[in-house]
């Protein structure tokens, strides 16, 4: 629906097995065809043919060098889910030296933001508006985009790859082993009854737990 967005960039989907979906979409299960479907229509009534691809990558090494090979055209890594647990895809795509812009539900607004500084950009998944106003953000602004897509890479290699992570485990064991009780926090968090009895509870909504565990 932004027209500043679509002269800016076109719009790639990385379908995994399913090459050129929108034209053939004959060894999707139907679960995949009802959401191709669901795009095809908005690409159709927003006259966006041509500025839309979809296509197969598969493995990681041909992942990988699909990642720098945008990046070395400026591009940007979107991920907007509604709800990401750890948002592993993102790191990988900052990895790379993609700037990412990402949902702001889950994992990556722990992984690419500490306090106020970013590592990435995160959006509202729910609000199409903000996901614009994001993607503009970095792709309207050249030193906006080499800024997140070093500070993003900089941050996969500082905390993420596996020897960082080993460093991390082996540290707080450590410092658990040397002083049991230094980091016990004094008030352990609730547990919401939905994580104890989810049948005769129903189900929680993210605000609920956002409210319970941060305060929001």
């Amino acid at each position: 629906r932004d027209e500043d967005l679509q002269a800016k960039a076109n719009l790639v989907f990385i379908t995994a097995a399913l090459d050129n979906p929108f034209q053939d979409d004959s060894n999707a299960n139907p679960g995949e065809r009802m959401v191709i479907a669901e795009i095809r229509q908005a690409i159709q009534e927003n006259n966006l043919w041509g500025k839309i691809s979809a296509f197969a990558i598969q493995g990681q090494p041909a992942l990988a060098a699909t990642y720098r090979y945008l990046a070395e055209r400026g591009s940007v890594f979107a991920l907007t889910a509604l709800y990401e647990p750890f948002g592993l895809a993102p790191l990988e795509a900052a990895a790379a030296g993609l700037p990412v812009i990402v949902t702001q539900n889950g994992g990556p607004s722990e992984s690419l933001k500490d306090d106020d500084y970013e590592y990435g950009v995160l959006v509202d998944p729910s609000d199409p508006g903000d996901v614009a106003r994001g993607l503009l953000r970095v792709l309207s602004d050249p030193d906006t985009w080499h800024t997140f897509a070093q500070r993003g890479q900089q941050r996969v290699l500082n905390r993420y790859t596996w020897e960082r992570t080993a460093e991390g485990y082996l540290g707080l064991i450590q410092e658990i082993i040397t002083d049991p009780g230094a980091r016990r926090p004094q008030e352990l968090l609730p547990i919401h009854p939905y994580f104890q009895h989810p049948e005769a509870v129903g189900e929680v909504s993210l605000q609920e737990l956002k409210e319970l565990y941060f305060g929001l």
